[in-house]
């Protein structure tokens, strides 16, 4: 695999408000005010999810086109705990492709190796600098290059030299993509009546709004409906050797009870789903009731 080396911008970033089951402390900052532990944190969408380890693979997603040349991903080796660097502390990148299928027994997915001939890394090796706490990395995919049906993995850790611990939660990204045909960008049109039926005109509508198809398997995505919460759709199906059929919709399980019943919603009819032939047009049409009032709502996904 080639190398390019650029110049590493240094990025200084706190993680807060994780939640999680895992075990010790939910950040796995170190019991001991003293220690200091190396973290990985890839969070393209912003906020505090750091998207590394088991508990956020599917964070990890890779999602790009396959049509696309080029993407890049941007991620953040991080050093958690009461201080700063003291001294200045390489950091090398590792892919540990021994730790490859770690996730089988939550997604039930063999994953591939993913070859190099379809990534770079912009550089490998990084410094941490005295009094600094994180430095940033960039890795480089090739969708175009990817069989589109295939599952790839590439898990990636760090080591330094400074002897500080790699966090056991936190210490992988697990950058992977699941081979689905449906699954990558769109563009998103919305339409919500306050009425059980969709007459007159709607109240909010939007239209040509970028979003994506998550893959959760190889016959299932997530995408989000824009009612309310914007709790997501897990859309599924059949493939037969690239015939795809039975088409199914619903407000994702794991999703509906926060989203929607604990606030009083009920959906009274649907999803019902509608998919063009050749795989690039999704319908998707639903009815609430909020407590006091209908709601007729059409999310368009579209190429």
């Amino acid at each position: 695999m080639k190398l390019k080396l650029y110049t590493l911008m240094l990025l200084s970033l706190m993680v807060i408000g994780v939640t999680s089951c895992l075990d010790g402390d939910d950040a796995n900052i170190p019991e001991s005010s003293s220690e200091t532990i190396v973290e990985l944190i890839y969070n393209p969408s912003g906020g505090t999810t750091i998207n590394s380890g088991l508990y956020y693979f599917s964070g990890a997603a890779l999602t790009y086109p396959a049509s696309h040349t080029a993407d890049t991903a941007t991620f953040v080796v991080s050093l958690q705990g009461p201080n700063p660097a003291s001294k200045d502390i390489t950091i090398d990148l590792v892919v540990d492709n021994s730790i490859l299928n770690n996730n089988y027994a939550t997604d039930s997915i063999v994953y591939l190796e993913m070859p190099d001939s379809v990534y770079d890394f912009i550089s490998e090796k990084a410094v941490i600098k005295a009094g600094e706490s994180s430095v940033e990395f960039q890795l480089i995919i090739y969708p175009s290059k990817l069989d589109p049906i295939q599952n790839y993995g590439l898990p990636v850790t760090v080591t330094n030299d400074g002897g500080i611990t790699t966090s056991s939660n936190f210490g992988h990204i697990y950058f992977h993509v699941i081979g689905n045909p449906i699954a990558g960008a769109y563009l998103w049109d919305f339409y919500r009546y306050n009425t059980e039926e969709a007459v007159g005109d709607p109240s909010t509508t939007w239209t040509d709004e970028p979003t994506t198809f998550a893959p959760v398997s190889p016959t299932s995505v997530n995408v989000k409906t824009g009612y309310y919460v914007t709790p997501n759709y897990l859309i599924s199906f059949k493939n037969n050797a690239g015939e795809l059929t039975d088409f199914k919709a619903v407000i994702d399980p794991d999703e509906i009870k926060a989203a929607f019943t604990d606030n009083g919603i009920t959906v009274v009819s649907g999803p019902t789903i509608t998919v063009n032939s050749d795989y690039t047009e999704f319908t998707i049409n639903y009815v609430v009731y909020n407590g006091s009032a209908f709601r007729n709502i059409t999310d368009i996904f579209h190429k």
